[in-house]
């Protein structure tokens, strides 16, 4: 007996083939979005910091980052004998950039109005690291480490920021 179509045994197959092809794509390309979206918000960051302490540098005005778990804010300060603490009278708002993905400090504790200060030399005292979570992705960097004189991006490896 010749039959010149396909049966239906077969067209289901086809089907099933083509949805378990179709899944494994989907998560591929969310969890490589994902991966994207980490890696961009590290390097604004990154770059964020960068421009405060060149800012401190140039217009010999001290600068900070306070930051929240889902956004953080930069200000100038108009007085260098002012202390971190005194009302926002001589601060300056310079900018604010909410973030899709949560900040905390390198050991994963919360970074609720952790500030970070940038003197007239561009040096900061307020060394740390911070990470962008969820950590464990496939994203080449998803941490900044803060020194004194320099800033890195780097990638959480058991807890530790490796810096790249």
């Amino acid at each position: 007996m010749h039959s010149t179509g396909f049966s239906l045994i077969e067209l289901l197959v086809v089907i099933v083939i083509m949805g378990i092809l179709a899944t494994m794509g989907t998560l591929n390309f969310n969890s490589w979005q994902q991966k994207v979206q980490i890696e961009r918000q590290t390097r604004e960051l990154f770059a964020d910091l960068n421009q405060a302490r060149v800012d401190s540098i140039h217009r010999k005005q001290r600068h900070s980052i306070i930051m929240q778990p889902s956004s953080y804010t930069f200000r100038r300060y108009s007085s260098e004998n002012e202390n971190r603490s005194s009302a926002i009278v001589d601060q300056t708002l310079v900018q604010t950039r909410n973030v899709s993905y949560q900040i905390s400090k390198g050991d994963g504790s919360t970074v609720v109005n952790e500030i970070t200060e940038f003197d007239i030399r561009g040096f900061t005292n307020d060394n740390g690291t911070f990470r962008i979570n969820p950590v464990g992705t496939e994203a080449h960097f998803d941490c900044i480490i803060i020194a004194i004189g320099r800033t890195n991006m780097g990638k959480m490896e058991n807890g530790t920021c490796i810096p790249k």
